[in-house]
């Protein structure tokens, strides 16, 4: 509309869009279609489910594989580092906030801080019996990650149905 120079306020362009929904010339949905596995299907609903489990889980191959050298081992510290300061605390924001209750500076800041207090917590879980090593610490955080990559994706899908 500002290219057109036409002058209209938000409320008023709200009105018409409501107008026009309503009188069956426009259509608009945010709405998913179908099941939570067609929600899933749908690489655009869902792009940061498969990227955190591709990271996840390609930081538990390096890590078993024991990757030392190359440009492995650049992959194994930057998806480390997402695995430990990042992915578990992000997707816990997501799914205790899976709206727009937080902006995303505060989703960040809080997404690291419980990042760094699941993994220490892990890591002191761990650390009780003969179990720590960077192989089951890595194992651990991974399974933690997926499973609350899944409640996030479900807990996003409910919100985007409830929201129309």
């Amino acid at each position: 509309m500002a290219q057109e120079n036409i002058k209209v306020n938000e409320e008023k362009a709200l009105n018409m869009i409501e107008q026009l929904k309503a009188g069956g010339s426009i259509k608009l949905s945010l709405k998913p279609r179908g099941s939570f596995k067609n929600y899933l299907a749908n690489v655009w609903n869902a792009w940061w489910f498969y990227v955190v489990i591709i990271v996840a889980v390609s930081e538990v191959f390096l890590v078993i594989s024991n990757v030392r050298t190359g440009p492995f081992l650049f992959l194994r510290i930057v998806f480390g580092l997402g695995v430990l300061g990042l992915i578990p605390g992000f997707l816990t924001v997501l799914v205790l906030f899976p709206g727009g209750g937080v902006n995303t500076l505060e989703k960040i800041a809080l997404g690291i801080f419980l990042s760094v207090l699941i993994s220490v917590t892990v890591g002191v879980v761990l650390g009780v019996g003969p179990f720590f090593q960077a192989s089951n610490d890595i194992i651990l955080l991974t399974v933690y990650v997926i499973v609350v990559d899944v409640i996030a994706s479900y807990r996003s899908y409910n919100f985007l149905k409830r929201s129309q």
